[in-house]
């Protein structure tokens, strides 16, 4: 299989599309949630309330919901990887923009909340790794087509 082309986001452009890329996020973690506590209810229903004809209808409605939500996500995570993304973190809305940072493999890091992508990480390194994206590259040169 052979290896997919990335897109590499400036500073300046993962900005330009993080009114749609918040809006997705904000979903996802909405809905990550939901699809959480669905799953603690439904387990919860199967442990304590085994054989009990209610209890079994509202764990087979459950389970609706989490199937539901997990399209719903499955969805959304699919939306975010067509603009080049990645997902880091579905219950804190964490997102990577593959990037260079002074010529190196990167990723801008962004989580729901923050005003602008304004962090980055080495691509070997993760969200505790994150610093301010440096001064230079805020200002990198366009991308070649």
């Amino acid at each position: 299989m052979g290896s997919a082309i990335r897109t590499l986001f400036t500073v300046e452009e993962a900005n330009q599309v993080l009114p749609l890329v918040r809006s997705i996020v904000r979903d996802v973690v909405d809905d990550f949630r939901h699809l959480r506590n669905a799953g603690r209810e439904r387990r919860a229903l199967e442990v304590e309330t085994a054989g009990s004809r209610r209890a079994e209808q509202h764990i087979e409605t459950l389970k609706d919901k989490v199937s539901e939500f997990s399209a719903r996500i499955e969805g959304y995570l699919r939306e975010l990887s067509d603009l080049g993304l990645e997902v880091r973190d579905l219950e804190l809305g964490l997102v990577d923009f593959p990037s260079l940072i002074d010529g190196e493999p990167a990723y801008l890091s962004w989580r729901l909340g923050e005003e602008r992508v304004s962090w980055w990480h080495p691509a070997d390194k993760g969200f505790s790794d994150r610093a301010p994206v440096p001064e230079p590259s805020l200002h990198l040169p366009p991308k070649l087509s």
